[in-house]
């Protein structure tokens, strides 16, 4: 099975940013009325530019992308549509128009996806991607979609955990991101198996980072995940894991960042 994935350049408009222009007409985005993606809109994307030949039916909508089943020819796939705006807080039916961010939240959760693959997690594995459509493997049995984790009873709880620490492990160690909104809500249960879904918010671990906050993150994840296992009466310890994982991968030039928080603390209440 092999897919369409579109460069992502911010300067050049693509075909579904060209699309949308002209929808949206010589109005601006704050006074343009909002109206949802329809299926037969979706399904005339996907078929366009080659991502699917069908589309069944929506399943899921989260806060920045909708979901649904479609086909590449007899295989079903799972296709994600990135909004091209966001509803404001005051108006439901108005919002913005914000194509340049929901292409590039596309254009990462597929880079991330194929590098988790490739570093061998479980995770669904990205097919194709045009603007701000990801496609990628359906998790599960014919059409019926993998569980989330928190909705199952497990056999072997404790080797479940570990298998989403050590998958995790990877994705931070090998892949350098942090999940960012990892719990038992973005984990599937499949074959004897947990799959790590969702991260267009991942958050890279790089040279440039703020190494404070992707400790803050890769803690708040890790204590998601404990949370949910205590139900099974499994206990760790959040702060062992977060140094174990940090003890495995800091950009070197961010290794002391401990030692500097710290100084600047104590040069604060000095002053003070």
């Amino acid at each position: 099975m092999t897919g369409v994935v579109e460069k992502l350049n911010p300067r050049k408009p693509s075909a579904l940013s060209i699309k949308r222009d002209g929808q949206r007409g010589d109005q601006r985005g704050w006074t343009v009325e909002i109206k949802e993606l329809t299926l037969s809109e979706v399904k005339e994307d996907a078929i366009r530019f080659a991502l699917a030949t069908d589309v069944a039916y929506q399943i899921n909508a989260g806060k920045e992308a909708s979901i649904y089943i479609a086909y590449h020819r007899e295989h079903p796939i799972i296709l994600k549509a990135f909004r091209f705006w966001q509803t404001s807080q005051a108006k439901k039916s108005k919002g913005f128009f914000a194509p340049g961010r929901m292409q590039a939240l596309a254009a990462k959760e597929y880079d991330l996806l194929l590098a988790c693959f490739k570093a061998g997690m479980h995770v669904p594995t990205p097919i194709g991607r045009v603007g701000n459509y990801l496609t990628q493997r359906f998790i599960g049995d014919r059409l019926e979609p993998a569980p989330q984790l928190r909705t199952v009873n497990l056999d072997d709880p404790e080797s479940v955990l570990d298998q989403v620490l050590d998958d995790y492990l990877v994705m931070y160690r090998d892949v350098h991101y942090v999940h960012g909104d990892l719990s038992a809500f973005n984990i599937l249960w499949w074959r004897n198996t947990p799959w790590i879904i969702d991260m267009p918010q991942a958050c890279p671990v790089d040279p440039w980072s703020d190494m404070k906050q992707v400790e803050n993150l890769l803690r708040r994840d890790i204590s998601n995940v404990l949370n949910y296992f205590e139900r099974y009466g499994i206990s760790r310890d959040p702060d062992y894991i977060v140094r174990v994982f940090l003890s495995e991968y800091v950009p070197d030039n961010l290794r002391n960042y401990s030692e500097e928080v710290a100084s600047i603390a104590e040069e604060g209440e000095i002053d003070e």
